[in-house]
């Protein structure tokens, strides 16, 4: 007899399992006459058994459906999202292609169409101020020198030569799947990312903080082929207001 549920059980529910199996067999054994025993035991052995591997596997969920659990919170994280399109973060960003690598101080603001990210450390040419709306994308750098483009992809790529999805990690830096397909989606117990596949970019998390009733990432990393990216964030605002860099 087969059961397979029960397969992946071990430590205490291993014993129970055991101990189970055992008394079928014996049960059966004396069914069979192959041995004897007092009658009046074998009722009360048998519902023992049954109720111990009832317990035992009704207490590992598959996979898949603790994932299907888990997936519930996830989604009302992202629901809460959506009614509001403002947040900032402060905090530490490194990244690095493989042959050269730098870090330093973002503090990243959103507010509806539009958002701001301003970089002061030792990457590329040093500081600089990346700003997106509607009419498009603007790089200040700490020269004076400000470059445009019509995406902020094309504007990353062309002149800090990164190759890294800008629109998509404002999902992922928030513990958020970016709209549209991924390959893997891997959550914990509380709902939240603890591994996402999308766009060619593997994004594993460290750590969660609760920031006004939410479960807000403090530590990411995302890699895609030799490239690494780093994100430690020191603070989180939920009610970013434009105009409020410090």
């Amino acid at each position: 007899m087969k059961i397979r549920f029960c397969r992946k059980l071990s430590g205490a529910w291993k014993l129970i399992f055991d101990f189970s199996l055992a008394s079928f067999q014996m049960i059966c054994c004396v069914k069979a006459g192959i041995v004897q025993s007092h009658r009046p035991l074998v009722l009360p052995l048998l519902s023992l058994a049954c109720a111990l591997l009832m317990a035992a596997c009704s207490s590992v969920p598959t996979g898949q459906s603790a994932q299907a659990e888990r997936a519930v919170l996830y989604e009302a994280k992202f629901a809460a999202f959506e009614k509001s399109d403002r947040w900032a973060l402060k905090g530490r960003l490194a990244v690095n292609d493989g042959e050269e690598g730098g870090s330093g101080h973002l503090d990243w603001r959103k507010s509806g169409q539009t958002s701001s990210m301003n970089f002061r450390g030792a990457l590329g040419r040093g500081a600089w101020q990346l700003t997106l709306d509607e009419k498009g994308a603007v790089l200040k750098w700490a020269d004076g020198t400000v470059d445009h483009a019509d995406t902020v992809g094309e504007l990353i790529e062309q002149r800090l030569g990164w190759a890294i999805p800008v629109d998509a990690l404002a999902w992922w830096v928030r513990g958020l799947a970016a709209p549209g397909d991924w390959d893997l989606r891997q959550l914990d117990r509380y709902g939240n990312l603890e591994m996402l596949s999308q766009l060619g970019w593997e994004i594993e998390y460290g750590r969660y903080r609760d920031i006004d009733g939410l479960s807000m990432p403090v530590k990411l990393t995302a890699c895609r082929h030799s490239y690494t990216v780093k994100l430690a964030i020191q603070d989180w605002d939920l009610e970013a207001k434009p105009g409020r860099d410090e």
